[in-house]
């Protein structure tokens, strides 16, 4: 028997121009004094432009001094500046990172205390002001997610929170937010929601119930994701978006594997996006469970029509990730780092995903894992 207790946004915008209805939104909850916390890149975009020329006429306060992978010094940072000016709302529009930071600077500004307290245990008891989230990749799905990762720079170390007030108020899916996304990014925030769905499908926590929704994610990702990635059809750019978002409410309740589990320490060491850090581990990830999973794999192979065209699970991934651009993104990104495979390997076995991996795994195992995974990317 599972008992899985879920919350959503209680509002989601979707669609094409759904964008627009941000200043009705704004009307309609009485929000004047948002915080406007936007990806520096994102800002610069055809698309981020447009949000911001939407808020003109409200009087909003702009937060875009962070990084991918933001730090508690950039939560604190951006707190102050939104107490300073008194923000009624949060207006976040980028991907994980940007979503992530405005979470926290709610809960913390409606809480007190320091921003590191409630990453180990703080109670809450005042729900935050509103949160507009407007995700622009089709990766994370930090939009429908009541938790948020910040990285701890003193250790290095990503962590995580889960808290229901971290839950955004309203979310627009707007594909056209992807548009201006480069072939590479469409490709890693594709992949980590492939990688979302495949692994919850092979989780030990899986249910019937939720491998119904997996199938479906996995049939609707293979009509879509090669469109999204190498012919920019927003169609395919809606259903990827869609998916992220839909995954994002599957995947907490029955947890990933242990390609998820070796991403998050990966990042913290390296600043690599999250969703080639990814794909750095999946298929050796995938070669190990293999003996513990063969007919869940044989199930994704058939959902996704592979063998119709002659390919495998792995033929196929490896085709999109090098003729994406994403294996020599990743190749760039690892080469020169003196990765200690160890404590890498130590912090992945913190993660909550360890427990849901399909295989029972051991410290050596991940060692071995993250040695062969190297090995695609590196000279070793």
């Amino acid at each position: 028997m599972s008992d899985w207790r879920m919350s959503t946004p209680k509002r989601l915008v979707s669609g094409i121009g759904s964008v627009d209805q941000l200043p009705l939104l704004l009307h309609e909850m009485h929000l004047r004094r948002p915080f406007v916390v936007i990806d520096p890149i994102v800002e610069k975009t055809a698309f981020g432009l447009k949000v911001l020329s939407l808020m003109e006429t409200s009087k909003n306060q702009r937060f875009v001094d962070f990084v991918t992978n933001p730090t508690f010094v950039h939560v604190e940072k951006a707190l102050q500046a939104f107490i300073e000016f008194g923000c009624d709302s949060i207006v976040s529009i980028g991907g994980g990172s940007a979503i992530d930071l405005a979470k926290v600077v709610g809960l913390v500004a409606a809480n007190g205390g320091q921003v590191e307290d409630y990453f180990h245990g703080k109670k809450t008891e005042i729900r935050p002001v509103p949160l507009i989230a407007i995700p622009t990749t089709c990766g994370t799905g930090a939009e429908s997610s009541p938790f948020a990762v910040i990285m701890d720079p003193l250790i290095p170390k990503k962590r995580g929170v889960e808290n229901p007030f971290l839950m955004p108020t309203t979310v627009i899916l707007d594909p056209e937010s992807l548009s201006t996304l480069s072939r590479v990014m469409v490709a890693a925030t594709g992949m980590d929601v492939f990688a979302h769905v495949l692994e919850s499908h092979l989780s030990k926590k899986a249910t019937v119930l939720t491998r119904l929704v997996s199938r479906g994610l996995l049939y609707s990702i293979r009509s879509s994701l090669e469109k999204a990635i190498f012919n920019r059809e927003i169609h395919a750019l809606e259903v990827m978006l869609n998916i992220a978002f839909t995954a994002r409410l599957l995947y907490p309740r029955t947890g990933l594997t242990i390609a998820h589990a070796l991403s998050h320490p990966l990042g913290a060491h390296t600043n690599i996006h999250h969703g080639l850090a990814v794909v750095v581990f999946l298929q050796s990830s995938l070669e190990f469970n293999l003996p513990a999973c063969k007919a869940l794999l044989l199930d994704i192979e058939a959902t996704l029509g592979l063998g119709r065209e002659g390919l495998s699970l792995f033929s196929w991934l490896e085709a999109i990730v090098s003729n994406s651009g994403m294996k020599d993104m990743i190749v760039s990104a690892l080469a020169n780092q003196n990765l200690q495979i160890e404590r890498i390997a130590s912090e992945a076995q913190e993660s909550s995903n360890i427990p849901s991996n399909p295989r029972e795994i051991q410290s050596n195992d991940i060692c071995d894992i993250i040695r062969s995974s190297l090995l695609r990317f590196t000279n070793g």
